[in-house]
């Protein structure tokens, strides 16, 4: 068992894996996409309430700082709600496509709205992430599955549990899975 590691290096081993055993063809950019989003989800307080469309529509009429965040943030939701959740997706109203669909969707939103100009590079990494949406989740489902982040104990509470009460419980708990708790007081990268 591997001891010490921070929660990025977690991931980044996680990641590297499952795209290695599904035979996963992406850029480097991408992969350390997936890996700093599943990072930037130990910390989130809560996922939004607040439907995926009225997010989209509210992007839409943004300024453009404003809708290049709102669009980043309902892709991410998206895609970690797709590869992590999507058991939980089948008793709701709205299923596993619609993310999806809205997840891609704003990926290649941010893709186009940078198209042509100096920042070639987000949209190069945006579009892929928007055409590979479903093999991306995928990637995610199998790091949830080897981190057992869906049973009804996951690393996401147990964390946020260390976060407020420095449990030694939850502390052992987080470095028997191999994860180093880490202050959220730490930037975050983006």
């Amino acid at each position: 068992m591997v001891t010490g590691m921070k929660p990025i290096e977690h991931f980044k081993e996680l990641v590297s894996g499952a795209m290695k055993r599904q035979k996963v063809d992406a850029g480097e950019l991408a992969e350390f996409y997936l890996t700093s989003l599943l990072t930037s989800f130990l910390t989130v307080e809560r996922l939004p309430d607040e439907p995926l469309a009225i997010t989209y529509l509210k992007a839409m009429g943004a300024a453009r700082d404003v809708q290049f965040q709102q669009m980043k943030q309902l892709g991410d939701v998206s895609l970690f709600t797709s590869g992590f959740f999507s058991d939980s997706l089948k008793r709701k109203i709205v299923d596993i496509d619609y993310y999806m669909a809205m997840g891609s969707a704003s990926y290649g939103f941010l893709a186009n709205m940078h198209r042509g100009g100096r920042n070639e590079g987000v949209s190069k990494l945006f579009g892929e992430l928007a055409d590979k949406f479903a093999t991306f989740a995928d990637v995610l489902t199998e790091v949830s599955e080897r981190s057992r982040l869906t049973s009804p104990v996951d690393v996401l509470r147990i964390y946020e549990r260390w976060l407020r009460t420095r449990s030694r419980l939850a502390e052992k708990a987080l470095r028997e899975m191999g994860i180093e708790p880490q202050d959220a007081s730490t930037k975050s990268i983006h």
